[in-house]
């Protein structure tokens, strides 16, 4: 709607401006991708679909201190219109989950959780650069992800100490095509079946340890931090994969120090101690050539100061 009340279309059709519903200067871009531009008039573009949201969970106790459980869920996220006119729409997509997992406390100090799971991602959307660097969102093949996760948590005195960690194992289970109908040869197949999904690591791990004892009325805490994963694609097209480059491995680690007193804490922090350029994505800013390689990192080490008070 126009903000006199008008329709684009009733605009259009009644003789009124109708500049900002013409091809955009860089054919393809946001300004058309509301409606098809022809000279009998405006096609909206729209997109539809419907799907459920559920969770079942079965759980067993054999004693207080051990439990059991499976879970049973499915997901799904609704489709959209692409920011470029000319782009078809893209589908939702769904995610049937399957998980068994088993949670435990042992000795009153020690809890101990691990699962595994896999997954079953129909249609999974994914994005990418395309013509004139605009985002397109399009629907990949189906993907089937294996994983298992396990933490841990340990206290004695003023001591804890956390560690978790996780495998996981995401590939598509069909090839993804630049047509709709695969035909299965040459440069049709972008990604072939078995392809790991982008911007997954196959590991990650963490570990935490705080020390906390009381200072006068005061209780004071030491802290440290450190996490890892591996290496990763930074997108599921193969050619586009290598011309981009992996996303590193990196090891970061924060520290703080601090003290809380009657509803003030005050903290000492630092993030990310040894500086880790750890890489978040890669992308180029020509979509369709290959022009120089961006890197999203994290923030660099960040040293400073926090206080809040609770009321």
């Amino acid at each position: 709607y126009l903000a006199n009340g008008q329709t684009l279309q009733q605009a259009y059709l009644g003789g009124g401006d109708t500049s900002t519903l013409l091809p955009a200067a860089v054919s393809g871009s946001p300004c058309t991708n509301l409606a098809t531009y022809t000279t009998t008039g405006l096609i909206p573009k729209k997109t539809q679909g419907q799907g459920a949201t559920y969770r079942f969970n079965l759980t067993f106790k054999p004693t207080d201190k051990v439990m059991a459980y499976a879970t049973f869920s499915r997901g799904f996220r609704p489709g959209g219109i692409n920011r470029r006119g000319d782009v078809a729409p893209y589908d939702a997509d769904f995610l049937t989950n399957y998980e068994l997992g088993l949670k435990t406390t042992l000795f009153d100090r020690l809890r101990l959780n691990a699962s595994i799971y896999q997954q079953a991602w129909d249609k999974f959307q994914f994005s990418f650069l395309g013509l004139n660097s605009f985002t397109i969102i399009q629907n990949g093949p189906n993907a089937r992800i294996r994983g298992a996760e396990a933490d841990a948590n340990f206290s004695t005195g003023g001591l804890s100490l956390t560690a978790a960690a996780s495998y996981t194992d995401a590939k598509t289970r069909n090839d993804l095509c630049a047509t709709q109908i695969c035909s299965g040869t040459g440069t049709d197949v972008l990604a072939p079946k078995g392809t790991r999904l982008p911007i997954t690591p196959r590991f990650k791990a963490s570990g935490t340890a705080r020390y906390s004892v009381p200072v006068g009325t005061a209780k004071a805490y030491i802290q440290g931090l450190v996490a890892h994963q591996s290496s990763a694609a930074a997108d599921i097209r193969l050619a586009q994969a290598a011309s981009f480059g992996r996303l590193k491995a990196y090891t970061t680690g924060n520290a703080s120090v601090g003290a809380e007193l009657s509803g003030y804490s005050f903290e000492l922090f630092v993030q990310n101690i040894w500086d880790e350029r750890a890489q978040l994505s890669r992308f180029q800013q020509c979509g369709t050539c290959s022009q120089r390689t961006y890197i999203v990192s994290s923030t660099p080490r960040t040293i400073g100061l926090r206080a809040g008070a609770k009321f």
